[in-house]
């Protein structure tokens, strides 16, 4: 066994797990429109079981319909009718051999008044959520037992349904962690004020699931056990003092684990860490609980692979490991891990497109989350498994990129036989650039994932191998699929964008040339911008970044320009927004200074242009003329992002008949 503390049973209270792998909750947006789990969610949940994890705690279930609603296709225990679909699921899980917990819910202030009524969102105190901005109706005393009452009611059906116990989610700045926080409670009733006030909400919510389910019945607390609101100037916070001793108290209360976590939406990053941060990020904070308190301790930790999981458990940092991104990206994670199918998971890299969609598409009620590299994460009944009517026909695939790779990988699987020409030295396409910024090497992980699936079908890349219509006609292929990508851009209308001292950033990045110890001006604030500002930086550059918008980085997704811009203030760096490039010399560029109607001379060793990409698409007509399937996937048909090219990947192939 190359994992033994990880696949060795566990206790939590009087339950045993068989494992010490926990599906963590992570909001997906796959119930039914009336909140109960359907056949799609529980679809979503069997896999995972299936997978072999040890539990699974359903994500943030709702207690509340009035003023407790985060998204409309949110798991809920707030009615009655939702008992017998959560008992068929907690049975079905059960068969599997899964502990299965829900995790009772409110978001308080860090929900909007749309989902609620059109009414102020409920809160501890009447300070607003600093990111949803929503009026805060700070709530009375009624209220707040009015609420708890509901959480009590949420756990009696929970019980009532099968389920093993309940989590009560006082992370993340909902509203249990809104009632501990000296920041967002200024009470002055019984529920505000002291530390001891402030614990009163949690305290009588887990009192009265005691009173109503008995003492017997399991209870678990995820907890914020720190806020990390320093970096925002806030004074008054809970720290991670507080948070242990909250974690003592719960402990006292008769809670069986701790399931540490750390920030609110106001210090978004710390809780929902990007690509850049390294596994076991929250080690510290999670040491800091371990070492005070004697029940068991969960943690999410940033974990993607089984040897970091495993270490954590030999060093005894946690007993439990919580994973929530890494097995939506494979529901079969910890049963590869435990054959030593290590090398096979298609590992999660950390983009945060999950937790972008939930923003832009779940919470706005348009679907439910998306993974950027498991098209098949939250849609299991859309695509079920796969069809194997390939029956030997050829596929010519022309780009090896994640959406041609991912084309191959699915056509592999349907018993399709298809051939990958890659004109390059190396399979990759455009990751092989995006992996070149500061700590962005889990991108290849992408790559990696695909090239092993491939691998183990027997087929290779054809690499240094261009395609033509010749050659793909050659193949006599039932179907062609164009993954060919795209390229940088660089007008021919700025005077002197071909000067020797102007470079894209895929030439930037691939070194060609390197570049130190140099005057750059980077034109353009998007992500790619941003993540190349900080190359130019780590080599030792001054760096100007220039952007013709009034704001560097408008557009680019909020925890990205967060990461992007934390990183970029230990330089010394220089922005300019509302400078539009109009000429480029041989010491520098011009800029027209979109405020001030001027031009500015901006001196430059190198000029770097970081606007935007084009396809790359010369084979599609021709193909067409001798195979109609003939499909553009990725970029090479509209240039997007990751998930983008491995979806369309994943479609065509899907689709192909």
């Amino acid at each position: 066994m190359k994992y033994p503390k990880l696949f060795a049973p566990g206790k939590i209270g009087n339950l045993t797990v068989k494992n010490r792998i926990v599906m963590a909750a992570l909001a997906m947006g796959v119930a039914e429109k009336d909140q109960t789990i359907g056949p799609a969610f529980l679809a979503y949940l069997m896999e995972r079981a299936k997978g072999g994890v040890g539990m699974i705690v359903l994500e943030n279930t709702r207690v509340d319909d009035k003023h407790g609603v985060a998204a409309e296709c949110q798991a809920s225990v707030a009615r009655d009718e939702h008992i017998a679909p959560l008992a068929a699921a907690a049975e079905a899980l059960h068969k599997e051999g899964v502990v299965f917990f829900t995790q009772l819910h409110h978001p308080g202030r860090e929900t909007f008044s749309n989902l609620n009524g059109s009414e102020p969102v409920w809160s501890s105190s009447s300070r607003p959520c600093g990111v949803c901005q929503q009026e805060t109706h700070e709530m009375t005393t009624e209220e707040v037992e009015e609420v708890i009452a509901k959480f009590v009611a949420g756990a009696v059906r929970s019980q009532k349904a099968g389920c093993d116990g309940v989590e009560l989610h006082g992370a993340h700045g909902y509203l249990i962690s809104q009632f501990l926080s000296p920041y967002t409670n200024q009470r002055t009733d019984r529920f505000g004020g002291s530390f001891e006030k402030r614990f009163n909400f949690v305290k009588e919510i887990t009192e009265g699931i005691q009173k109503a389910c008995g003492r017997d019945f399991p209870i678990g607390i995820r907890l914020t056990v720190d806020e990390l609101l320093a970096p925002n100037g806030v004074k008054e916070y809970l720290t991670l003092e507080d948070g242990v001793r909250i974690c003592q108290a719960c402990e006292k209360l008769g809670m069986v684990y701790i399931n540490v976590s750390n920030g609110i939406y106001e210090s978004f990053n710390s809780l929902s860490e990007p690509m850049t941060y390294p596994q076991g990020c929250r080690s510290e904070r999670i040491r800091a609980v371990k070492e005070k308190v004697g029940i068991p301790v969960i943690a999410v930790n940033m974990v993607k692979e089984p040897w970091f999981a495993e270490k954590m458990l030999e060093e005894g940092l946690v007993d439990f490991v919580g994973l929530g991104r890494a097995v939506v990206a494979d529901p079969q994670w910890a049963k590869k891990a435990y054959e030593g199918r290590e090398d096979e998971i298609n590992r999660c890299i950390s983009c945060t497109f999950c937790f972008e969609t939930l923003v832009a598409d779940t919470i706005a009620g348009k679907g439910p989350v998306k993974c950027a590299v498991n098209p098949r994460a939250a849609r299991e009944t859309l695509y079920p498994a796969f069809k194997k009517e390939g029956a030997g026909r050829t596929v010519a695939i022309v780009g090896s990129g994640p959406a041609g790779l991912e084309a191959a990988r699915v056509l592999a699987e349907r018993g399709f036989a298809p051939v990958i020409f890659e004109k390059g030295e190396k399979a990759g396409g455009q990751i092989n650039i995006a992996d070149k910024p500061p700590h962005k090497e889990k991108i290849d992980w992408i790559i990696e994932y695909e090239l092993k699936q491939l691998a183990m079908k027997g087929i290779t890349v054809k690499t240094n191998t261009e395609a033509t219509p010749e050659n793909i006609r050659a193949l006599a292929p039932y179907a062609v699929i164009i993954a060919t990508g795209a390229e940088s851009i660089r007008p021919r209308s700025i005077k002197g964008v071909n000067n020797a001292n102007v470079l894209t950033v895929d030439e930037t990045l691939l070194g060609r040339p390197e570049i130190s110890g140099k005057k750059v001006l980077l034109i353009g604030s998007g992500a790619t911008g941003l993540e190349t500002a900080e190359f130019l930086c780590a080599k030792g550059n001054e760096v100007t970044v220039a952007e013709m918008l009034d704001a560097i980085g408008k557009g680019v997704y909020v925890q990205h320009y967060l990461d992007a811009m934390d990183k970029l203030s230990k330089y010394d760096v220089k922005y300019l927004p509302s400078h539009k490039l109009t000429e480029i010399t041989a010491d520098g560029a011009v800029l027209e200074d979109l405020k001030e109607n001027k031009n500015v001379t901006v001196p430059a060793d190198y000029v770097v242009l970081s606007l935007g990409v084009k396809s790359v698409n010369t084979l599609e007509a021709e193909c067409k003329k001798f195979c109609d399937k003939t499909f553009a996937v990725g970029d090479a048909r509209q240039p997007g992002r990751v998930e983008s090219a491995v979806r369309e990947g994943f479609e065509a192939a899907w689709d192909l008949k």
